[in-house]
């Protein structure tokens, strides 16, 4: 025990990291949400939380969230004043708020709406997210399949085959509408308030890297007369401790990424203060395919090499990280897929029948020595098996690999990131794997894990809409957030192998191990986006997961809460179950 707990102190940094500034007049909520600086600001381009966070104080989607009377999130037309659904399921008619304005106070057209999902959806931005415009229908020219008329503010979309997530993509960022004529490839645009103009209850004043980003009520926002704040002022930093004291000076209202080890101390002088939301989301280690693991003496195949991946998440006590590190009432991950995640036939498919398990031992003492788990011996009979030499035995308790290749791990210190990470070094070191452990800004890490050039990393990922589809198209071949590089080129990463070359584009997936990762994935997220009958549906989501949990690239570690502090007199915060917070009804007493 004392082992473990020495695992989770947090790393001390300084105060003097951030500048704080007082609100002047009004109501105006003060917060840090972590992850410093977002990597864009650009509702087409941003796909973190973090970013997604302040995006939607400035912008809003033809659907939106409100509270209902039980005081929980519904969706809700926004932009739209009504929507209308064919009887195919086929066809969505928005008709637009009458005398619905930009934060400039100019009138917004349908047309503009038009032009910003070309734009999200466009090659030429080359969006992460542009991949989710794909359930739109294609015109001949290739523009989306949208027909819109300004006078009667119709904003008419067709689909190819029913899609029972559009509404969710609707009041999601990506599709977000943004003046194309003010925005550039880049999300330059999205830093100057001058240029940062949106349909959102918010306008931004300021924005300092590093610091904050201010916004002032928006007074030709469609619902301004029922938005009880003046303003928001997020804080910019990825320091625990800065975080904290700032909360525990009164300086902010409202804050996430919060050190486990505060925890007590927290519940103890602030009772009621935190909570520990739970959120739809799964934190999870991830391996570059481009990375070669064999050891010196002994070349492995692609497909060997995705066992001993997959052997290296299973050496991680899951039960130990959520009880003695993160202790914010998170679960240990069972697969991909979080706890309360729907398929169309299921509410949860994680205890759903026909869907996989894959650390089923993570607490379970082994018969073959009671001072490992049953995953952990699994995991460690795998190494054997697969060539790595060693010294010592599973049943003596002494067994280290002496040719196990060095990775590269990086990762960005927000909440119990560090606390985590060094577990899982102490776990790989105690059997003689050992790992170069690199703290990155998380603006930083990001670019770094786009270019393909990290050969492994902490990841999260929270739904942006409760259906398996938006857990699966993260690693389909087009998507920018597959950083594994599952069906993708090489990227920028350099310390490849012959063998591992063209291990993304390669035929080594499936169930054979002989297709490329398209044939093998993409098709069967296809066909999950595709499939009409329920039933069928859920059988291909668990097809999907299983094939991905088969990589080793992700090795899924916990399922999300997210831990936050917020002062008693801050009222009605929207909190959507992927763990973004909406300002726009929020009030301060």
């Amino acid at each position: 025990m004392k082992k473990i707990v020495a695992l989770v102190l947090a790393l001390a940094m300084t105060l003097s990291l951030v500048s704080f500034a007082s609100a002047e007049g009004g109501k105006v909520i003060s917060l840090f949400l972590g992850g410093g600086t977002p990597l864009s600001m650009d509702p087409a381009l941003n796909s973190a939380s973090a970013g997604s966070n302040i995006i939607r104080s400035a912008f809003a989607g033809l659907m939106g969230y409100q509270l209902n009377d039980a005081g929980e999130p519904e969706m809700k037309p926004e932009l739209a004043e009504t929507v209308e659904l064919s009887e195919d399921n086929l066809t969505y008619t928005f008709t637009l708020r009458e005398g619905l304005k930009w934060s400039d106070g100019t009138d917004a057209t349908a047309s503009q709406i038009k032009a910003s999902w070309e734009r999200a959806a466009s090659a030429e931005l080359g969006a992460d997210y542009g991949f989710l415009y794909d359930v739109i229908s294609r015109k001949e020219d290739g523009t989306l399949d949208i027909d819109v008329d300004d006078a009667a503010r119709t904003f008419v979309v067709h689909l190819p085959q029913p899609c029972a997530y559009f509404l969710d993509l609707c009041a999601f960022v990506p599709f977000y509408p943004v003046r194309v004529d003010l925005a550039d490839n880049e999300g330059i645009w999205a830093t100057k308030p001058e240029t940062f103009i949106g349909l959102g209850a918010f306008t931004m004043t300021e924005y300092s890297v590093d610091d904050k980003i201010t916004f002032v009520k928006n007074p030709y926002y469609w619902n301004a007369e029922n938005v009880k704040l003046d303003g928001l002022t997020f804080y910019l930093s990825e320091d625990n401790t800065a975080i904290l004291t700032a909360y525990e000076n009164n300086t902010v209202d409202y804050i996430q990424s919060i050190s486990s080890s505060e925890y007590d101390r927290l519940n103890a002088t602030y009772p009621g203060e935190l909570e520990f939301y739970p959120t739809q989301g799964t934190w999870y280690i991830l391996f570059n395919v481009y990375k070669d693991l064999s050891p010196a003496a002994k070349q492995l195949t692609v497909q060997e090499q995705s066992k001993a991946r997959f052997a290296l998440g299973q050496l991680v006590n899951r039960y130990e990280v959520v009880t003695y590190v993160t202790k914010g009432g998170e679960k240990a991950a069972t697969g991909f897929y979080p706890i309360g995640l729907a398929d169309g036939a299921n509410q949860d498919v994680r205890s759903a029948e026909g869907y996989g398990t894959w650390y089923t031992g993570t607490n379970e003492p082994s018969e073959v020595n009671p001072d490992l788990t049953v995953d952990q011996v699994e995991a460690l009979q795998t190494l054997i098996d697969l060539g790595y030499p060693c010294t010592g035995s599973i049943e003596g308790g002494d067994l280290k690999f002496t040719d196990f290749p060095s990775i590269e791990f990086a990762f960005n210190n927000s909440g119990n990131n560090a606390a985590i990470i060094q577990y899982v070094q102490e776990t790989w070191n105690r059997f003689g794997i050992t790992g170069t452990v690199n703290q990155e800004a998380w603006a930083t890490l990001q670019s770094k894990l786009k270019a393909g050039d990290a050969e492994a990393a902490r990841m999260g990922w929270v739904s942006d809409f409760n259906d398996v589809v938006n857990f699966l198209e993260i690693f389909i071949s087009a998507s920018g957030n597959n950083y594994p590089r599952l069906g993708r080129d090489i990227g920028d990463y350099t310390r490849n192998s012959e063998v591992t070359k063209d291990a993304g584009v390669g035929a080594y997936w499936g169930e054979n191990g002989d297709q490329t990762w398209a044939e093998a994935y993409d098709a069967v997220v296809d066909a999950v986006k595709a499939a009409t009958d329920p039933i069928e549906r859920s059988k291909l989501a668990a097809d999907a997961e299983r094939i991905l949990m088969s990589t080793g690239g992700v090795n899924p570690i916990y399922f999300y809460t997210t831990p936050q502090m917020k002062k008693p007199n801050v009222k009605n915060v929207i909190r959507l179950a992927g763990g973004d917070v909406i300002w726009t009804y929020a009030d301060k007493e």
